[in-house]
């Protein structure tokens, strides 16, 4: 959940195994549509900023192999859309390997999209890893073509060994968290994590940089890290997988509430809801086609 988490540090993500029973077939695409709500509020009472939205991906099983399967991930925007948003990193092949690991295929064909997309945008190459704030929006001018994992990895729903008493890891967590069945009316599970002081820390320190690089200011890491070290981070994350009866991940929903203590003792609870659901196209097309 990088490219989302950029400046909250709320978001992350999972990795994702082999293919199990009651995933959909070769060659039939499904829906992935994620959805998210950010919003901060100081200990005055006053809200600090809140930001909300929904993107979606388009999953095809294309090929099943010994070390693994073949995913094709695809924006639901026509061709004519695509072109004239100049956007690169998708149509993408990956290969899901069986430990969970993944590899981007045609590589040279994205870093020709690549080449094309800064081209158009008439972006000079020395910019490729710089950050902005054009229209309003922070971006980054992303030139690698590995981060098309990172943005998959958001959108990740083949959970691997999901089992009452199991072990699950976040990538803010202080320690794995132990998976606890769902009440008896939905099928699934849910884990709860308490966020690791340093990890929280070191997205601060990530973040500060970002901001002063596209604000224009002098920053180093330096300052960043004994800045960070005087704010104090305590929170939660809680995450709820639900399962359709093949036992396959429908749905999951991530909420992380984050109170920062600054060196002032201003409190700012920094929360976020993040939800990823699997959806027959029709559905989807159905309910979020605009």
């Amino acid at each position: 959940m990088k490219y989302l988490s950029a400046l909250a540090g709320l978001l992350s993500g999972a990795i994702m195994p082999s293919v199990a029973h009651g995933e959909p077939l070769p060659h039939e695409p499904t829906w992935l549509q994620l959805e998210y709500e950010l919003s901060a509020k100081r200990s005055d009472g006053q809200s600090s900023g809140t930001s909300r939205g929904r993107q979606a991906l388009i999953e095809t099983v294309m090929e099943e192999r010994p070390d693994g399967v073949v995913l094709r991930y695809d924006l639901p925007h026509d061709e004519e859309d695509k072109a004239s948003s100049g956007f690169w990193y998708f149509p993408a092949r990956v290969v899901e390997r069986q430990d969970g690991s993944l590899e981007l295929l045609d590589e040279p064909l994205v870093e020709a999209r690549i080449d094309q997309w800064l081209k158009t945008h008439k972006i000079p190459k020395e910019a490729c890893g710089m950050w902005s704030h054009g229209g309003g929006f922070p971006f980054k001018v992303d030139c690698d073509p590995q981060s098309i994992l990172d943005q998959i990895e958001a959108f990740d729903l083949r959970i691997p060994d999901l089992m009452a008493g199991g072990d699950y890891s976040h990538a803010l967590g202080e320690a794995p968290g132990t998976l606890k069945a769902l009440p008896a009316a939905r099928s699934g599970y849910s884990v709860t994590f308490t966020v690791d002081q340093d990890k929280a820390r070191a997205e601060e320190v990530a973040n500060a940089l970002i901001l002063a690089q596209m604000l224009g200011k002098d920053l180093t890491r330096q300052q960043a890290e004994e800045d960070a070290e005087k704010i104090g981070f305590q929170g939660s994350i809680m995450i709820e997988f639900d399962l359709d009866p093949a036992g396959t991940v429908i749905r999951k929903r991530e909420r992380t509430e984050i109170m920062v203590t600054r060196p002032d003792e201003e409190v700012e609870t920094k929360t976020s809801l993040t939800t990823v659901t699997r959806l027959g196209m029709e559905d989807a097309l159905e309910k979020f086609a605009d």
